[in-house]
């Protein structure tokens, strides 16, 4: 059974907003400022979020490339002031950001193979090309010996077989 205390709309609203822009403040300290419980803020901010048409912070690791990077240029352009706020408001935490950012160095980085990994790459292309030139002699011993079989075959039922004799 739920309690309801009646808070309005509008203090839900306030709460959030005090939630989202709270500054250095802990969660803890704004809900005794407040008088309710942490789990109910975090109700009516998702609550708010589907009334208001926002869209309620996703996990970090399910966004999409264009929304990481979005965020990514949104934060840097931000004071340091206002990072806190903005981490807050999008579900983020820097940790995040780091981590795209690697990623996104990582994809655009050259790719570093060793001359050892070249090597070993050129001697699996020789490898290769040794054995699809063994596949085809064997292929064509293998249709030779084929036709050879079906002459033997047609002059054993002209001319009879041996064993006929």
């Amino acid at each position: 059974m739920s309690r309801n205390y009646g808070h309005s709309i509008d203090f839900k609203k306030s709460a959030v907003e005090k939630l989202l822009t709270r500054g250095n403040r802990t969660i803890t300290e704004l809900c005794k400022e407040l008088g309710i419980s942490s789990p109910t803020i975090y109700y009516w901010r998702d609550q708010l979020a589907k009334v208001d048409g926002m869209k309620k912070s996703s996990k970090p690791q399910s966004r999409s490339v264009t929304e990481k990077l979005k965020a990514l240029s949104e934060y840097s352009a931000l004071t340091k002031d206002e990072r806190g706020e903005y981490l807050r408001k999008n579900g983020l935490y820097e940790e995040n950001l780091q981590e795209w950012k690697k990623q996104i160095e990582d994809a655009f980085a050259p790719s570093k193979k060793s001359s050892q990994d070249k090597a070993e790459l050129i001697a699996e292309q020789k490898k290769v090309k040794l054995l699809e030139r063994e596949l085809r002699r064997k292929d064509k011993a293998l249709a030779e010996a084929a036709a050879l079989l079906i002459l033997k075959k047609k002059a054993d039922l002209i001319w009879g077989s041996e064993e006929d004799e």
